[in-house]
């Protein structure tokens, strides 16, 4: 092969579109995480108290160790708040809210450690959780 007819220059493959993104990787990651915890008990395709617990102590550790917070009351509110219509159980959408709200809880109290973060810790956390 001569060498005006060799390529000199390749892209690295993290940069193939479509369907190698970062962004769709991990959605595609929380959807296959939900499915996996949504088929154990109940409803298929929904999450009971125990699935989410359950899910959020395998799946999430990190983020439950930095909200800080006693860990089963925490679950209880945040399923509690996140339950919008009431039925016990979790639909993939109330489960995204899950995941805001836990994303947003761990990076406060990181934000928070240390001058006056508790009360703005109390601020943004579940409805009666006890920091």
């Amino acid at each position: 092969m001569s060498a005006s007819t060799q390529s000199t220059a390749t892209l690295p493959e993290t940069q193939q579109f479509p369907g190698n993104c970062t962004l769709e990787m991990a959605l595609k990651t929380i959807v296959d995480v939900y499915h996996r915890y949504s088929i154990r008990e109940g409803q298929l395709d929904l999450l009971n108290f125990n699935d989410f617990r359950t899910l959020l102590t395998e799946q999430a550790p990190t983020f439950l160790q930095a909200c800080g917070r006693n860990k089963r009351e925490y679950l209880r509110k945040l399923f509690e708040e996140t339950d919008l219509n009431k039925d016990s159980e979790l639909t993939f959408e109330e489960f995204t809210i899950v995941l805001a709200k836990l994303t947003d809880d761990s990076f406060l109290s990181h934000l928070m450690e240390g001058e006056g973060g508790h009360q703005l810790q109390q601020m943004h956390s579940p409805a009666g959780a006890v920091g």
